[in-house]
């Protein structure tokens, strides 16, 4: 149990340390003042309403945090837009979707629009009334507000479906902003492509490395044996024992991250205790014998897989099929033999000549899910069987090594 708690606690702990330090990409921030700086901003994957914008100029530069009101937006190149507006009394970043001579905004659920006079006037069926361009005008709902901007020269005519559906306002509001003769600019809604994109077409983000901790649970099935080596019982359990490891990753493809090489590198500490006892009345010697079995082995195990990932997004379901080579270090064997007779006399020896082999072959399968915490970060967690040689050192007899493994894993990478 102490192992296994402090397995936890240190992937947690490294867990913390690597997503404490952010990823940034290329970006900008626009100051109140209307300046525009070039540099690198804080990666956010979805959110729409961002509580600050992380800054600095180049990779070992000093790091900024701006609250909303200190700047008045910032943004990624290739990517999403934050602008700093009065929601509820007070000021926070919220995503554009389009800029121009009105901009329209969205916190990821309901649409608004800002510029002309209009004060974030929220999009949906209400009635209401706002000030545009010093004018009240009236509304009944979105599409009425939308047909009664201001176009002094009739230039905008509003497609008849509109909606509130998030693209197709953009293109709206955006085709509004070129009628009138202002510059009609329009911001992606995600921060997946562009800058990431591009570094993994260089293979910046090809290969991944990790940690990975969970629990190993192994039992050594093998014939009886009576002759020659004495008898061997059955074991017909399995030994739990907490794991820790490294593991490498590689993508095999550019375009997507659904066939990845994963090798890995995984140290466990292993105890067995079997106990058994039977009655053998052979040439009516009419004996009782009970064995018990001491053994364990410190393991270095290096599993090779090929994983295919499902679906799209941030959830990504795998399967992986593979070998795995292990080294065991430290092997210890040994058993106690009790024999009592028909008169309850009981004799006690040992034996330690069996020896343990000191590695393992053998095939995997597993299944599992990935997590993409960002372009270059993610989480998984794998249920894992193996099967492989035995782990006695003795030959002619039938015996295998199966396995399974619960493991996840945090790539930091």
């Amino acid at each position: 149990m102490k192992r296994s708690t402090f397995t936890v606690i240190l992937l947690f702990a490294l867990f913390y340390v690597s997503t404490a330090q952010g990823d940034f990409t290329n970006g900008y921030i626009i100051k109140n003042d209307g300046s525009l700086v070039y540099g690198q901003v804080k990666y956010i994957t979805k959110d729409f309403t961002p509580k600050e914008c992380i800054f600095r100029w180049f990779d070992i530069s000093e790091v900024y945090a701006f609250k909303p009101g200190d700047i008045e937006a910032f943004g990624f190149t290739y990517g999403m837009r934050y602008k700093t507006a009065v929601m509820n009394g007070s000021e926070t970043f919220i995503a554009c979707l389009t800029e121009g001579a009105i901009d329209l905004l969205y916190d990821g659920n309901k649409l608004y629009l800002e510029g002309l006079g209009l004060d974030m006037v929220l999009l949906d069926n209400s009635i209401g009334s706002a000030n545009a361009e010093g004018e009240m005008i009236s509304f009944h709902g979105y599409r009425d507000l939308i047909e009664k901007l201001p176009d002094p020269e009739n230039k905008f005519t509003p497609p008849p479906d509109i909606s509130l559906n998030p693209e197709k306002m953009t293109e709206v509001i955006a085709s509004y902003n070129r009628s009138q003769g202002s510059p009609a600019i329009t911001f992606a809604m995600i921060n997946s492509s562009g800058v990431f994109e591009e570094m993994r077409n260089q293979g910046a983000f090809l290969n991944h490395y990790g940690i990975l901790g969970g629990l190993n649970a192994s039992k050594y099935p093998i014939n009886e044996i009576y002759q020659r080596h004495g008898y061997i019982p059955e074991m017909d359990f399995f030994e739990f024992s907490p794991v820790i490891g490294l593991f490498y990753n590689r993508s095999l493809s550019r375009k997507n991250d659904r066939f990845f090489f994963q090798a890995e590198i995984i140290a466990f500490k292993t105890n067995v205790y079997i106990y058994d006892e039977y009655y053998d009345d052979y040439y009516s010697l009419s004996q009782t014998y009970r064995i018990d079995i001491n053994m364990g082995y410190t393991g270095l195990k290096v599993p090779l897989s090929f994983k295919v990932s499902f679906l799209r997004g941030n959830f990504k379901p795998f399967l992986d099929v593979g070998v795995f080579g292990m080294l065991n270090l430290s092997t210890k064997y040994t058993r106690g033999i009790e024999t009592e007779d028909l008169n309850h006399v009981v004799r006690t020896d040992s034996d330690n000549s069996i020896v343990l082999n000191n590695r393992i072959i053998g095939g995997l399968a597993g299944a599992g899910f990935k997590i993409d915490i960002n372009p270059r970060q993610s989480i998984f967690l794998e249920l894992r069987g193996e099967t492989g040689s035995g782990l006695y050192n003795i030959e002619d007899i039938a015996q295998q090594t199966i396995s399974f493994n619960v493991v996840a894993g945090f790539d930091f990478h």
